[in-house]
């Protein structure tokens, strides 16, 4: 199993280097990926760097820690949290935190916690490949001037608009031009892990490495390729991205 990527939000920096300092030199199965110290900044790495595993202070600053799990509408990730006040517990249960560590921290907890941590992230991997798999075995038909072709889901990364026409990308580089138009794709291809970030693009998630904030923004792909995410589907897209 490949690492579990971290991310640490504490508004206090010598509490930040404590826990990455434990984290670094006892979990070797943690990738810690960043670190935040307010909620924007959190929601921002969280949308980006797209952590698995979140240690999570309550008070930011005069924010809340739980202000960051209400915004993120679609949570993929777990959550720890590590705290100072020992009030939130039953709020912390409520938001299915994995655990509750009161600082000073206590190593030998925290490393218990981690250790709850992976096996659960793990085993919930491995059900969602499973489930992966499934999905890539399913094909779609693209009525081309030749005739039919039958791709994998799995093997498309994006379909653009050519008027009434849809250009369909696949992962080892090739296109097909397809006599429909993209409208009659989008509600099949949602059901499937795909999404439209523009009236002439939707766009497989598997394939998306990293978003790119602006008034709309842009996606960059695992090939390199930017797409830009209009305005106006901009907070539908994140959500489904988080």
């Amino acid at each position: 199993m490949s690492k579990i990527k971290t991310l640490l939000i504490d508004d206090e920096p010598l509490s930040i280097k404590h826990l990455k300092t434990i984290l670094t030199k006892h979990c070797e199965d943690l990738d810690i990926v960043g670190s935040a110290s307010h909620v924007e900044e959190a929601l921002e790495k969280i949308i980006t760097l797209k952590p698995e595993l979140l240690f999570l202070d309550i008070e930011l600053g005069g924010e809340s820690g739980f202000e960051i799990l209400k915004r993120c509408h679609s949570k993929k990730f777990e959550v720890i949290f590590v705290t100072a006040h020992n009030q939130f517990g039953i709020d912390a249960v409520k938001n299915q935190a994995l655990d509750y560590i009161l600082k000073p921290i206590n190593k030998l907890e925290l490393l218990q916690s981690v250790e709850n941590a992976v096996h659960t992230i793990h085993k919930k991997k491995k059900s969602e490949s499973s489930s992966g798999n499934e999905i890539a075995s399913q094909r779609l038909s693209l009525p081309t001037m030749e005739g039919l072709i039958f791709v994998d889901l799995s093997h498309i990364t994006h379909i653009e608009s050519e008027g009434r026409y849809s250009r369909f990308h696949l992962s080892d580089n090739t296109k097909h031009l397809v006599s429909k138009n993209l409208g009659e794709y989008e509600e099949e291809l949602e059901r499937k892990g795909f999404t439209r970030i523009h009236h002439s693009c939707i766009v497989n998630l598997v394939y998306i490495d990293k978003y790119i904030k602006g008034r709309g923004g842009y996606v960059v792909l695992k090939n390199g390729k930017s797409l830009e995410v209009s305005s106006r589907k901009k907070d539908d897209f994140l959500d489904k991205l988080q």
